[in-house]
């Protein structure tokens, strides 16, 4: 459930029954949840010696074959409220498809996607946002409240619209 890999899982298990020899007044273990607390020890443990590793890296070739997918899955299904970022999306498909796809431009075409985004949105949803972020963090400047509403609702909507990001970073 916990999506644990077996490697701390089996360390778990060993602790829990290398505890149990020790002790004086042996217990029987008749179920794997009485390794849980040891488990989730190891799992700890497991995740620390992970920090600092390198990721895998992912080749180029792939990202751009990714979010070359994406953006025509979600050409293929766009809303018709969301008509506006037809023109981008494609700008960035043709910059994906040459040799080497300039990122920076990708990363400014995002942004000004997530512009559009926000112009899209309702009043309504941007003053409930605008509300909702005042009463979580009071007494805060109102130019910083307002980036929190925008990026707040600009994620909101990229996720019920299943919209793709163009930047290669994503991916």
């Amino acid at each position: 459930k916990l999506g644990i890999p077996l490697e701390p899982i089996l360390e778990g298990i060993d602790r829990t029954f290398a505890r149990q020899l020790k002790r004086k007044k042996r217990r029987n273990i008749y179920s794997l949840s009485q390794c849980e607390r040891e488990v989730l020890k190891a799992y700890a443990s497991y995740q620390e010696r992970l920090i600092g590793q390198t990721s895998p890296q992912i080749e180029p070739d792939k990202k751009i074959n990714k979010a070359r997918t994406e953006i025509e899955a979600f050409l293929n299904g766009l809303p018709a409220e969301l008509e506006k970022l037809k023109e981008l999306y494609k700008i960035a498909l043709d910059i994906l498809n040459k040799g080497e796809p300039d990122e920076n431009k990708l990363e400014e075409l995002d942004e000004e996607i997530d512009l559009h985004l926000w112009k899209l949105a309702p009043e309504e949803q941007k003053e409930a946002g605008l509300q909702e972020v005042q009463q979580e963090f009071p007494g805060k400047p109102v130019a910083l409240l307002t980036e929190i509403q925008q990026t707040r609702l600009i994620k909101a909507r990229r996720l019920d619209y299943k919209i793709p990001y163009v930047s290669l970073f994503y991916y």
